[in-house]
């Protein structure tokens, strides 16, 4: 085994913390953090569950995850949201994915009428050849 072990972690374990007024969003947001950063290796610095009732949203704003990673990627898992990205708006639902980039503009409310519940992971890239 080298100087790296990979890590298992059981549910109730892992620390949610509570944002009122996300990003100047309403209501509130919780987020589950599944990993610390340095159980990946620091590849990035958020892995977890993001849950938010109906009504409450994170607010517009540009994407700015510097230093602690380049990119933020959500995954839809349950509920239906209403995304702003780059100034246009969009239903999002169970399946589908928003990649928000360093100085990208985004924002999502939950317009449904049940709790929402996304992956989200704040991660760091490479940029390959171009």
């Amino acid at each position: 085994m080298g100087k790296y072990s990979g890590v298992i972690k059981h549910s109730g374990s892992m620390p949610t913390k509570h944002y009122d007024h996300n990003c100047g969003g309403k209501l509130y947001v919780d987020a589950e953090r599944f990993l610390e950063p340095e159980d990946v290796l620091f590849a990035g610095s958020f892995f977890g569950r993001v849950t938010m009732p109906p009504g409450s949203s994170i607010g517009y704003h540009e994407q700015n995850c510097t230093p602690a990673g380049d990119f933020e990627i959500y995954y839809i898992i349950s509920g239906k949201y209403l995304a702003t990205f780059n100034g246009k708006e969009e239903e999002l639902g169970p399946g589908d994915v928003m990649v928000c980039m360093n100085g990208d503009w985004n924002g999502m409310e939950n317009i449904g009428e049940e709790e929402g519940v996304c992956l989200a992971m704040i991660l760091t890239g490479k940029k390959g050849e171009e």
